[in-house]
Order: C-alpha cells, then sequence, then structure tokens
C-alpha cells in the first residue's frame, strides 16, 4: 500500500488538504479574552447620556456610537432622549437593549455585565450624593471610591465555548479519514484476497481461518492507527493540537480504528463487487461524519439532530474528543462513549468472525 500512490493521496495527501482548508476557514478565537461590541444611540437631550456612556467603557467592551440603528449589530443599547431629565426628576428609566441571534454568548455576558454595572454604579453615585441639586452633579463630579463590581457567571452546563480550528479539525478529519480508508481499503482486500484463492491457500498453512480473521483485522486496526499517528503528528508540529490527556485521545482513537476494522472485514465478507465496497464506504463515511461533527461541531446543531447523530460511530468519538481536548472531561466522564465505541467493537468483531469466509 505505501507503494499505491490513490492510497498515499486518500490516506494522507487529501486529509491534509481538509485540515488546512477547514482549520483556517473556522479559526479558533481566545476564549478568555473575548472583547464584547456594544452599540449605543445616545438620544438623550441632556448631559447624563453622556455620563452613563463613560461609565460602560471597560478593557473588554468596545462601544461604538451611532445616531440611528444600524441593519446589522451585535448589541444595541438606546438611551431615550428623556433620560437626563427623568433622572434629574429623580424618575425611573427604561433602556432599549437589543442583541443579534446566535451572537456570541460570552462576549453577551461581558457586555450585558458591563451595562449591569454601569447601572449599578451610576445610581449608587446618585444615592451618595443625596437630596443636593443633580443639576449641579456633572459641574463638578465627585470622586466616589469604586466600590461595586458586578461579575456574571454561567449556570452550569451551559455551552461557552464552541469547538474550531485546529484543534477540532485534525480529530474530525482523522475520524472521517480512517472510517473511509479502512472500510475500503480493508474490505476490498478481503474481497480480493478471497477471489484470488490467497485466503484458500493460506489455509494449507499453519494458519486457522481464525488466525486469518485475526491477521485481517488487526491489519485494518494498524492501517488506522498509522493513519491517525502521521496527521497527529502533523498536527502536533505545525498547527499546535491540543491533545488534552494524551492517554485518553490514544484510547478514543484506537477503540474508534478497532471499530472500524470490524466494519471493514465484515463489509468485505458480505460483499462481492468491489464497485459495491467503495461506494458503500464513500456513502457510510459522509454520512456517519456528517452527523458525528466532524464537519461542524455537534455543540452547534439542534437538540433532535444530535439525538439522531446517537447512531453515528464518529459522534462516539468526537464527543469524547472533544470533551477531553476542549472541556477538559476526565476518564469517568468520557467513559460512557468509550463503552460505547468497545461494545461497537465487539458486535462489529463477532459479525465479521460470523460472516468471514476464506473462498466464494
Amino acid at each position: 500500500m505505501v507503494g499505491d500512490k490513490a492510497f498515499l493521496f486518500w490516506t494522507l495527501a487529501f486529509p491534509m488538504f481538509f485540515i488546512i482548508v477547514f482549520g483556517l476557514l473556522f479559526r479558533a478565537g481566545d476564549p478568555q479574552n473575548v472583547k464584547a461590541e456594544l452599540t449605543v444611540i445616545n438620544q438623550d437631550k441632556g448631559r447624563w447620556g453622556e455620563f452613563f456612556i463613560q461609565k460602560l467603557k471597560s478593557p473588554l467592551l468596545e462601544v461604538v456610537r451611532v445616531d440611528r440603528e444600524p441593519p446589522e449589530y451585535n448589541r444595541l443599547l438606546v438611551i431615550p432622549p428623556e433620560f437626563s431629565a427623568r433622572i434629574e426628576a429623580h424618575k425611573d428609566q427604561a433602556l432599549k437593549f437589543k442583541k443579534r441571534e446566535g451572537a456570541s454568548t460570552k462576549a453577551a455576558a461581558q457586555a450585558e455585565t458591563a451595562l449591569v454595572q454601569a447601572i449599578t454604579v451610576t445610581i449608587t453615585e446618585l444615592i451618595l450624593y443625596g437630596d443636593k441639586d443633580l443639576k449641579s452633579f456633572l459641574e463638578n463630579p465627585p470622586k466616589f471610591h469604586q466600590g461595586i463590581t458586578v461579575k456574571s457567571r454561567f449556570p452550569e452546563k451551559t455551552l461557552t465555548l464552541v469547538p474550531s480550528g485546529f484543534d477540532h479539525t485534525i480529530p474530525g478529519t482523522t475520524i472521517q479519514f480512517i472510517m473511509m480508508m479502512v472500510m475500503i481499503y480493508g474490505g476490498v482486500s478481503v474481497l480480493e484476497d478471497r477471489k484470488k484463492g490467497i485466503l484458500g491457500r493460506l489455509l494449507f498453512s499453519p494458519l486457522s481461518t481464525t488466525d486469518l480473521f485475526v491477521s485481517k483485522l488487526l491489519a485494518r486496526l494498524f492501517m488506522g492507527l498509522v493513519q491517525t499517528g502521521i496527521l497527529v503528528v502533523v498536527g502536533k508540529l505545525f498547527f499546535h493540537l491540543n491533545l488534552g490527556n494524551p492517554l485518553l485521545t490514544l484510547a478514543i482513537f484506537t477503540l474508534f480504528a478497532a471499530a472500524m476494522s470490524g466494519v471493514s472485514v465484515l463489509i468485505g465478507s458480505i460483499c462481492t463487487k468491489e464497485e459495491v465496497i467503495i461506494g458503500f464506504s464513500i456513502l457510510l463515511s459522509n454520512i456517519f461524519a456528517a452527523l458525528g461533527g466532524c464537519w461542524w461541531p455537534n455543540e452547534i446543531v439542534p437538540q433532535t439532530v444530535r439525538r439522531l447523530a446517537l447512531i453515528s460511530p464518529a459522534y462516539w468519538a468526537m464527543d469524547a474528543l472533544h470533551g477531553n481536548v476542549f472541556f477538559h472531561k476526565g476518564f469517568v466522564e468520557i467513559l460512557p462513549h468509550l463503552g460505547a465505541l468497545l461494545i461497537l467493537t465487539l458486535i462489529m468483531a463477532f459479525l465479521a468472525n460470523r460472516y468471514f469466509q476464506v473462498r466464494d
């Protein structure tokens, strides 16, 4: 297979093309330093609107001033015309705040925290100023100590990070091409060795049918692990791939490759035509890749699609990899995924052994 140019192209060259294109296209951001954008329309006829905008400013919030509502924005704050008049009359206020559906959750939290803190600080300073004439407040604003800090946090299990960049693309591409190439080359090799009588002739050696079956299974597993190793090493050297817990990552890829090895031998044992194996393997691997989160993270798809994805072996591998790399889950939390892949491996190995034959 090493001398097979088509094999090298589909196993190494084309996956690398996928990794580079989609890794650059869905480049990861820095989740720890999200700078939010807040578009502000100041309709206030007095000076308190400007005072309030100054209170909004923070290192993680960019305030963009506009005169009218723009066609596109992430978050929009409208300060009403009577803002100053109502403050000086000691009346309550109503600010209009709108946000675009689908905007960054983390950036939204930054903006809303800054907004709540600005409101809280303004009210506190007005209370501390007392019953004096508020019109003179802005002439010589008193220097109050910043004694209030507003902090925000997400409810438990809220998704604040969407897997992206090369840390998503490299494992996703690896899982997809393990499925495709192991099924195609594994299935075709079983079919050809059976048709050419190679398997039958090997029975005249000390090898048994079980030995032949196990050798086919282990060869496909080795092929999947070699492909994984090459793509991971390239990703580590050139794209600073984050492996999370390396042992967990190795366990996930090994179990997935083992499951696909059983599938490939089963397909090669059942099918009688090479083109059927190739077509079926390409179709099945692409469907499983799309459902399983290899192309885009499953964290962003509707819940119905996530439930449907449970039928895809790629889902159990990708969800485990995301948990390990992006969400810092440990062995116990990923154990159900490893268990699902192990059960699939055993089922596929049993079925492949059941239908494995050395002669047509």
